[in-house]
């Protein structure tokens, strides 16, 4: 099992920011072509293409017998200045084939990724490094951070989408969520009472028994939560909330961070502020803010008010 890693997600905003950084050294380059590495390189190609009003082309790489090949039928006339173009610089093969390859038929070349670490076989000449103890996840890859799919080594044997890792809220789903108001005039007497409430009866149309409970209850709880989930057959990991870590008032963030760190896909949120703050920071994550069994998909993103003005 490859070292797990908390994944730092790519957006579509932040890889247009990445990508305009360069965009004044690559026009002073003056590249004849982009050439993207199919499937990663494809999106960020395509903008960068755009952007410098030059040609596309892509290459296709099969892991196994390690063969690249032209993926477009159109392809650069050598010798020619080309900007190769992938998402990450990774400890696999795909990238410095790749390189190999062009430069072999007679290619200048540049390498552009959106991401390399120190594991990476080949650093590029352009684009940034993730934060030590992260891995990039991208939007079109959103299935392959999880660490089911990270267990094949990037080879997996189904669809992409069936690796898939899913992590709920507690209170609110899995039971009724008492007031807020309960805890503060009676606070034993209220969390005796949580023991005793029964399995909600709408739940989510999921296979729940194993999935991760991320919850904003205290560290302190972690008893008596465990004993409730054991007797309603709940028996996936439960992460808490540390007081020493994140306040109450914290609790979304906390939340967010536990979805990144454990590189989770999915995650069902019984509170609509709390799933909006969330979207916020795991922003490849899918939040979905569960409503009384009404199921509502959200996303959220930090403005500039004065835009509106």
């Amino acid at each position: 099992m490859p070292q797990h890693r908390t994944a730092f997600p790519y957006d579509y905003a932040l890889i247009e920011s990445v990508i305009s950084e360069y965009l004044p050294r690559w026009r002073a380059d003056r590249y004849d072509a982009v050439v993207a590495i199919a499937r990663g390189g494809l999106v960020p190609a395509t903008m960068i293409a755009t952007e410098l009003s030059l040609p596309l082309h892509a290459v296709a790489y099969a892991r196994g017998p390690r063969r690249v090949s032209w993926y477009t039928v159109e392809r650069p006339r050598p010798p020619c200045r080309v900007l190769l173009v992938e998402d990450i610089a990774g400890r696999g093969t795909t990238l410095s084939d790749s390189v190999d390859f062009l430069r072999g038929q007679g290619y200048e070349l540049r390498v552009f990724t959106l991401a390399h670490d120190a594991e990476s076989r080949i650093r590029p000449d352009f684009g940034p490094a993730v934060p030590d103890g992260c891995r990039a996840w991208f939007p079109w890859e959103r299935h392959s951070i999880t660490d089911a799919f990270e267990a094949t080594f990037n080879q997996p044997r189904r669809p992409e989408y069936e690796y898939a890792s899913w992590a709920i809220d507690l209170d609110g789903v899995l039971l009724m969520d008492l007031p807020e108001e309960r805890y503060a005039m009676a606070l034993q007497d209220t969390l005796a009472e949580r023991d005793l409430l029964p399995l909600s009866k709408t739940l989510p149309a999921l296979d729940l028994a194993q999935s991760t409970i991320i919850t904003g209850r205290p560290e302190q709880d972690r008893a008596r939560t465990r004993a409730w989930l054991d007797r309603h057959g709940f028996m996936g990991p439960l992460i808490m909330r540390d007081d020493s870590r994140h306040s109450a008032a914290q609790t979304p963030l906390h939340k967010a961070e536990a979805i990144l760190a454990r590189r989770h896909t999915h995650f069902i949120e019984s509170d609509p502020v709390q799933a909006l703050a969330i979207a916020r920071r795991a922003r490849l994550a899918r939040i979905i803010w569960w409503n009384g069994g009404d199921a509502v998909m959200v996303h959220a993103h930090a403005v500039d008010a004065l835009k509106f003005v």
